[in-house]
This record gives structure tokens, sequence and C-alpha cells, in this order.
């Protein structure tokens, strides 16, 4: 993992990467959960190819932002445990992702992919239907979602960060 001289230059770099992850490979929830694994020491390669289909608003159908959700799925694997039994780490877990969800809905005004397209695209394009993704990308939006997976990539590696200064995760992060 390479090394950042501070904690600001490591949230840009992880924004950066995002960003130019979507940009040129799409897929809002896997672009915004790989700089993190690789930044933060998260390796599981799975779960970035797990979260594939929820880009694009969950299979593309403009529901919750997948790059929200690829900030989620981070928090999951730091928050989480795999035992069942262990209904604390549960609790933690969905209390850290609800935080993490406000964050993103006060930085973004807006927490599903149909709502943040309208409000910065001035349309939803559905990005299903052949016709209307053409739309989407002739309008600018891989662009306007780039700089959005980049920021929220940033936003999540930053409270991920907190997190662990409080000493609320159950891994530690190799930063």
């Amino acid at each position: 993992m390479p090394k950042t001289s501070s904690r600001e230059e490591l949230l840009a770099t992880i924004e950066q990467e995002a960003l130019a992850l979507e940009k040129q490979y799409h897929g809002c929830s896997r672009c915004v959960l790989i700089p993190l694994q690789k930044h933060l020491g998260l390796a599981n390669d799975n779960v970035a190819c797990a979260s594939a289909p929820l880009a694009g608003g969950i299979a593309l159908s403009g529901n919750t932002c997948g790059a929200l959700l690829g900030g989620m799925l981070a928090v999951g694997l730091c928050v989480a445990d795999n035992d069942l039994e262990n209904g604390q780490a549960f609790l933690d877990t969905m209390g850290a992702s609800f935080r993490l969800m406000r964050r993103f809905q006060k930085e973004f005004g807006a927490t599903t992919c149909r709502e943040l397209q309208t409000e910065r695209l001035g349309a939803y394009y559905n990005m299903a239907s052949p016709d209307e993704y053409k739309a989407f990308v002739k309008a600018g939006g891989y662009d306007v979602c780039s700089t959005l997976v980049g920021k929220a990539s940033r936003l999540a590696a930053d409270f991920l960060l907190e997190m662990s200064d409080e000493g609320l995760l159950r891994v530690k992060l190799a930063v």
C-alpha cells in the first residue's frame, strides 16, 4: 500500500483514484470501494466484485446511490463481525452506516441516484434504457458522477479514519 505524508494527502489520493476509476471504468459502488480497500488496507477483492450490481442506484434502477453503498460496504468491512451472534457488532454497523448516510445526504443533498442526477444534470436518465444511457453520456453524466464518486470515497475514508481515531472499528486500518 502506498504511504502518504498526511491525512489530507491520503484523502486527496483516495478521491482522485475513485474519480479516475469511475471516469474510465464506471460502476460507482466499486469505484468508491476499491481505493478505500487499497489505501486503508481493507483487502477483499470479492467485495469489490460483489459491489458491481449496486451501481446506478442498484442495478441501474435509480434508487440508493451506488457511491453511498460502496462507502457503506467499507463500513461493514471495518465494523461488522462474521460472528452472527455478535449482536453488538450488527448494531454498531447499522449505527455507523446511518451516520455515513446522513453525512452523504448533507454533503450531496440526496441519497438516490435519481435525485442526484436530477439535481446535477437537470433530468434523470434511466441508464438501463439504451437511448437514455446515450443521453446521460451526452449530458456529461460520467463527468458529474465521477466527481461525486471521488468526493463520496473521500467522505467515506474520512469517516472511517475518524472512527478509527475514536477506537470504534473492529479492524485496524493500514495507515
